[in-house]
């Protein structure tokens, strides 16, 4: 269970992985084995069909004017690795320049698992998040504003929300500076090194230039600044006009804050593109900012008896603690003894406040030994930023206390529902978990 609430990935996508081998073919094309290393054991690519699994090319490579595409994928659950044979193009001069500088251990892109259980289809859990904030202030979902904006257009097309992206008038260009930086950009992609932000320096904007697709040539294009934080974005290939190809640098993912405006095309048409279509992906149900007031399945089911007692009967068996944060009625229905946290329920005798420093030392590694202690932290942390209620089988220590009259824990945590009273008396509170009552209410 502990598995997801690490912080370092999301379920729909590995870590980046980097160039094992590379074989250029001539000077527009390459073939390379990547090695993607490290992935979570929570990865929906290891569980879904693999024509499912697809190569997300690194933006930068993309405005460079490469794009790649994956010939073949396999995956390993046990090393949690996977390894991909990856077509790479130049579809300008300026990747061909590129293309001749990747080497081995160069980082290209990421695998996203296109779960279609995942892929949002009410436009409604989109537009909710529109005027929401996470707890920074952050917009959770806005393209131009807070509010939303007239140049984003959201319909459902074959089962699926797409969300049509108005795009500004003109294109963006490379000034000739950008030739004597590619080779640093390939360094520093063997190094992990952010570059991003260095490439807009060699932009400018164009105003009044026909937003076409011409052979051999790159077209950036852009959109007003977008937020994203609930969701993945990818842009839907099939959607674009005629004559328009998105390179593989097609995913947004959900820590886009006031970027993920450009956009890399190519291809021949006769016709400016207007806007660019994404379809959306949901994140781990903790994961998505979502208010339990949304949640008329969990909040129906959290009123039936029936329903509480047959998810307690899921814990794994035994006297130990268990615990486990439930933030939507789906997930309550389907809880399984994988789900909880337990903890071996060891008392503790403290020294008292003679040896004050060696006392808050014992206490809290006794937090730490609390079954519901990684939940709590993981809130704490920003991992989890859903509102749900806490099932444990013992009603919550008094020393997690501060933990749970934190502000940012009484946000999220909508209720605490148990079987036993007190871990040292069974059927009986105690004077201190009476108090505590007193403080949680």
């Amino acid at each position: 269970m502990e598995s997801y609430l690490l912080n370092a990935h999301y379920d729909l996508v590995t870590p980046d992985g980097k160039i094992i081998s590379i074989h250029l073919k001539d000077e527009k094309s390459a073939q390379a084995e990547v090695a993607f290393e490290g992935i979570s054991p929570a990865f929906l690519g290891f569980s879904i069909d693999i024509e499912l699994i697809s190569f997300n090319l690194k933006s930068t490579l993309a405005q460079l004017g490469l794009d790649g595409f994956s010939d073949h994928i396999v995956v390993d659950p046990a090393a949690s690795s996977a390894r991909a044979m990856i077509s790479l193009i130049a579809v300008d001069p300026l990747g061909i320049e590129m293309l001749a500088l990747l080497r081995k251990g160069v980082a290209v892109g990421k695998l996203f698992a296109a779960d279609p259980r995942r892929r949002v289809r009410d436009p409604d859990y989109l537009l909710r998040m529109f005027g929401r904030s996470d707890r920074w202030g952050r917009p959770l979902l806005s393209l131009g504003g807070m509010h939303g904006s007239d140049d984003l257009v959201v319909e459902v097309i074959d089962g699926r929300t797409v969300a049509y992206l108005g795009l500004r008038e003109g294109v963006a260009l490379y000034d000739p500076a950008i030739h004597g930086f590619v080779p640093t950009i390939a360094r520093a992609l063997e190094s992990d090194i952010p570059v991003r932000r260095f490439i807009d320096l060699h932009q400018y904007w164009k105003a009044r230039i026909p937003r076409l697709a011409k052979e051999g040539h790159l077209l950036l294009v852009k959109t007003a600044p977008l937020h994203i934080r609930t969701v993945f974005g990818h842009v839907v290939q099939e959607l674009l006009p005629q004559g328009f190809r998105h390179t593989s640098a097609s995913l947004l993912q959900p820590d886009t804050t006031a970027s993920g405006d450009i956009y890399e095309l190519y291809g021949s048409s006769i016709r400016e593109i207007s806007d660019i279509p994404l379809e959306f992906y949901t994140l781990e149900p903790h994961r998505e900012h979502v208010f339990f007031s949304d949640r008329d399945q969990l909040q129906a089911a959290l009123e039936s008896p029936r329903s509480l007692f047959r998810a307690f009967e899921t814990a794994p068996a035994g006297p130990d603690q268990a615990s486990v944060f439930v933030v939507k009625g789906e997930q309550l229905e389907n809880l399984t003894p994988h789900d909880w946290i337990t903890r071996e329920s060891v008392m503790t005798e403290f020294p008292g406040q003679a040896q004050g420093a060696r006392q808050a030392l014992m206490v809290e590694r006794y937090i730490h030994r609390q079954s519901a202690y990684p939940f709590l932290r993981s809130i704490e942390d920003g991992l989890i930023t859903s509102q749900g209620v806490l099932l444990s089988r013992y009603f919550c220590s008094p020393v997690l206390k501060r933990m749970l009259l934190a502000d940012l824990v009484q946000r999220l945590v909508k209720g605490i529902y148990f079987q036993t009273p007190s871990l040292r008396h069974g059927e009986f509170f105690s004077f201190e978990d009476r108090a505590f009552l007193i403080d949680l209410a």
